[in-house]
Parts: C-alpha cells; sequence; structure tokens
C-alpha cells in the first residue's frame, strides 16, 4: 500500500495566513486593556500593595466572562511592577490541575507550572549534577520518596513566596469541589489558607460560586477575604452601551482589513444576546470566524453564521450556568463546610471546618 502523500495534503489546505493569525493575536492581548477589566484591576493591584490588607481576594464569574485574562493582565501589571523595583518577578500563577493518582490536589503539577510559567529552574533540578570528567570527586544522591520530594517542592515554593513577596494566582479554582472527593477538599481549603498564613502576601483565586461558599467557612479568614464579581453584561441601559463599547473597540483593534466597519456594532444586542453578554465568547466568535475563513473580510453575515452555531450548541448551557453561579450547588463543598459538631454541645466548637485542626502545622498539606 502507498504511503500518503502529506506534501499534496498541506498544499490542499486553505490554512490561516500569518497575517490573520497576528490579529486574532493582537484582539486576544486587547482584551486585556479593555476598560472593563479596569476596575477589577484597580482593586485587586491595590490589595495586593497591602493598601486594603485583604490577604485572600476571590473573583466569581461563569466561564468565558474574562476571568482567565484578568488574571493573565493582574499577572503581567505585577510582573511589570516587579521589575520596575529590580525584581524578577511579582508573582507566582497556575490553574487548578486534575487530581493526582491517588485523587489528591496535585500540588506537585500546580508548583511545577507556576514555577514554568516564571520561569524558574526547580529546585531538583538546581542540585544535579552533569557528566562527571575522570579524576573529578563523584556524587552518589540519595534516594528520598516522592513524599519527601513533594514536600521539598512545597517547602521551596512557600519559601519563594515569603523571600520574594510574591502574589499568588490561583486560576479555574471552582475545579477544586469539582474534581476532589469531600476530604481532598477540605485539605485543599487547609492548604490555601497555609499559604496565606505562613506567607502573610495575598492570594488570588478565580472561580464560580462554589469556590466562594468554601473559602468563605472560616471566620478568621472571612474577614480578611474579599469578594469581587466578574458579571456578564446584562439587559441593562448601562450594560447594553458598555457592551456596543466594547464591541466598537473590537472591531477598531481588528481594522477595516480584517473588519468590515459597524457591520457588528450595528447588531451589538443581538450579539450580547447571543453570547449571553459574555465578552470572551464574542472575541471567540470573531477569532473562529476569522481563522476559518482567513481570506475573507469579517462581516455581519459571516459572524452571525458562528454566532447561531454557539447559539444551537451553548444556549441552554449557558443560561444554566448563569444561574448555577449565583447559588453554590457543588455537594462536595456543601458537605466539606457544613457543620459536624455533635448533638452535645460539641457543634459551637465545630462550626467551622480546621476548627480542630491546626492549619498552621509544618506538614499540613500532606497530613
Amino acid at each position: 500500500m502507498a504511503k500518503p502523500d502529506y506534501a499534496a495534503m498541506v498544499q490542499q489546505l486553505n490554512l490561516t495566513p500569518q497575517s490573520v493569525v497576528d490579529a486574532i493575536d493582537d484582539l486576544n492581548d486587547w482584551v486585556c486593556l479593555h476598560p472593563n477589566f479596569a476596575r477589577l484591576q484597580q482593586i485587586i493591584l491595590n490589595a495586593v500593595a497591602g493598601r486594603s490588607r485583604d490577604l485572600l481576594i476571590v473573583v466569581i464569574g461563569p466561564a468565558r466572562v474574562g476571568k482567565t485574562t484578568l488574571f493573565e493582565s493582574i499577572a503581567g501589571m505585577t510582573d511589570e511592577l516587579a521589575h520596575q523595583a529590580g525584581r524578577r518577578r511579582g508573582c507566582f500563577r497556575f490553574s487548578v490541575p486534575p487530581p493526582d493518582a491517588r485523587g489528591r490536589f496535585n500540588w506537585t503539577a500546580a508548583i511545577t507550572e507556576a514555577y514554568a510559567l516564571s520561569d524558574e529552574i526547580l529546585p531538583s533540578r538546581k542540585i544535579e549534577y552533569g557528566d562527571i570528567t575522570e579524576g573529578a570527586p563523584r556524587r552518589y544522591p540519595s534516594m528520598v520518596s516522592s513524599v519527601t520530594a513533594e514536600q521539598a517542592l512545597w517547602q521551596s515554593f512557600i519559601k519563594n513566596i515569603q523571600l520574594e513577596r510574591l502574589f499568588t494566582i490561583v486560576d479555574e479554582g471552582n475545579t477544586i469541589p469539582v474534581t476532589l472527593s469531600e476530604l481532598q477538599v477540605v485539605r485543599a481549603i487547609h492548604s490555601l489558607k497555609y499559604i496565606v498564613a505562613q506567607t502573610k502576601q495575598p492570594l488570588l483565586i478565580g472561580g464560580t460560586s462554589a469556590i466562594r461558599h468554601i473559602v468563605e467557612h472560616d471566620t478568621q479568614l472571612k474577614v480578611r477575604t474579599k469578594i469581587l464579581t466578574q458579571s456578564p453584561y446584562d439587559s441593562s441601559e448601562k450594560d447594553e452601551k458598555s457592551f456596543g463599547s466594547f464591541i466598537a473597540q473590537m472591531e477598531d483593534r481588528l481594522g477595516s482589513r480584517f473588519c468590515e466597519p459597524g457591520s457588528l456594532l450595528s447588531h451589538s444586542t443581538e450579539i450580547r444576546q447571543g453570547v449571553d453578554g459574555r465578552c470572551g465568547l464574542a472575541v471567540r466568535v470573531a477569532t473562529d470566524a476569522l481563522s476559518q475563513h482567513g481570506g475573507s473580510q469579517l462581516t455581519w453575515k459571516l459572524y452571525k453564521k458562528y454566532l447561531d452555531e454557539l447559539r444551537e450548541t451553548a444556549e441552554k448551557d449557558l443560561a444554566c450556568e448563569r444561574i448555577a453561579t449565583k447559588r453554590a450547588i457543588v455537594a462536595a463543598a456543601e458537605a466539606a463546610t457544613a457543620k459536624r459538631g455533635k448533638e452535645d454541645g460539641q457543634a459551637a466548637r465545630n462550626e467551622r471546618v480546621g476548627a480542630t485542626k491546626n492549619t498552621n502545622a509544618p506538614n499540613h498539606p500532606f497530613a
């Protein structure tokens, strides 16, 4: 059987031109700078600077509303402020990873991502020797268990935050109660509290209302917690005007070469309804249309084609998610933060998770 001619197959493809790819990248970068995020950016950066003394900052909002984009802009500005002050970086950031093989919060993957995103070499890599030349002293590294290695990685992470006074950003926090068991949700809560208690540095975490439900259970932590909401654009007159401004600026960012002027702005109300007021989805529809039709100018007819596809596949899910975001619905989070006291007078003592556990213990995350 003859081998497929992949070179000929590539020639038949209508790939997106590099100029369109650059325009899409430029559009995605612009979203970080949009005034819609300016208020939250100001609040968060002031909290990081210590002006509000809030140690835990929670940003709540449904998917594709701009939380990750907001976090990326915060990370970029925090790093820039650090560079201006003569420091290497201003924050550690990571997304909540899937559970490890034992069903626990995978701190190894999380910390590894945090080091990678900050261009930091893992501590274990710093002590490895290269090839040993003849006659040079040899090193025989001792074998350590995976638990010991994980503890060392965790301790180096905490020390870096303390010594460099770094800000910690945790994205996709709502997956903690979704993917972990009830016991592991409790341990993840204690680990986050441990970072704040040990480092005295702010921690920013984003997700749906489930994450708010699990971080507000502790009274001592709650008074140092700031809750911010990143809401979709609604049908109010103010939001309609703001969303129209967002679409107009999106057109300006693409330019007349890639977007027909006024074609999207004249249908901003229909676009807002189709994407449930989520600016991230409005941008995604535009980038999908451009990437699939790179040689064509983005018009309302082309945009509407992909908007209708989104409506058919996700309209009900978006509506349900908006409602779900406003209330705590995750059973694991509710169970983990529920009252556990007995009816013999111990209820007051066990009113919150962690009331009988020392969350400042050195080995806390692995207890």
